[in-house]
């Protein structure tokens, strides 16, 4: 159970990571232009290019949650990994945002697409705390026992 957890974590690194590349408004040819003639991209460029760095350490923590023994080691990956989670929901709703327009494919699609995989994120690392406590309290009586 704990490697398929830590499985869909990577997985979702994966979502978090490419799909606001393709959804964000400058991948469809979209920019703000400035009042000197500038154009500049939108909210939801930063937006994308920020979950990049959400993803890459999101995708460390599954791969090393899926192949570690040791049950102190799965608690702290599973608690980093569900900050990760969490970031990945707060960029596009709260920390940066993304377009204003709400046809813009970066509302339509993206900001639903983070909030959900961020949200499988946070539940498949809170169940990976739960299961590594649930084993050191097991051990715990385990060795209480046998003393």
């Amino acid at each position: 159970m704990k490697r398929a957890l830590g499985v869909s974590l990577v997985v979702m690194a994966l979502v978090i990571g490419i799909a606001p590349l393709f959804t964000d408004c400058l991948s469809q040819g979209l920019t703000l232009k400035l009042a000197n003639g500038n154009v500049a991209p939108m909210k939801c460029h930063w937006t994308a290019i920020a979950e990049i760095g959400v993803a890459i350490p999101l995708a460390l923590v599954g791969l090393f949650t899926a192949g570690s023994r040791r049950k102190e080691i799965s608690a702290s990956l599973a608690t980093l990994g569900f900050a990760m989670g969490a970031l990945a929901v707060a960029f596009p709703t709260a920390l940066i945002g993304v377009c204003a327009m709400p046809t813009h494919l970066c509302n339509m699609v993206m900001r639903p697409t983070l909030v959900m995989s961020g949200i499988i994120a946070m539940a498949a690392s809170a169940g990976l705390v739960v299961m590594a406590l649930r084993a050191q309290q097991a051990a715990v009586k385990v060795q209480g026992a046998a003393a």
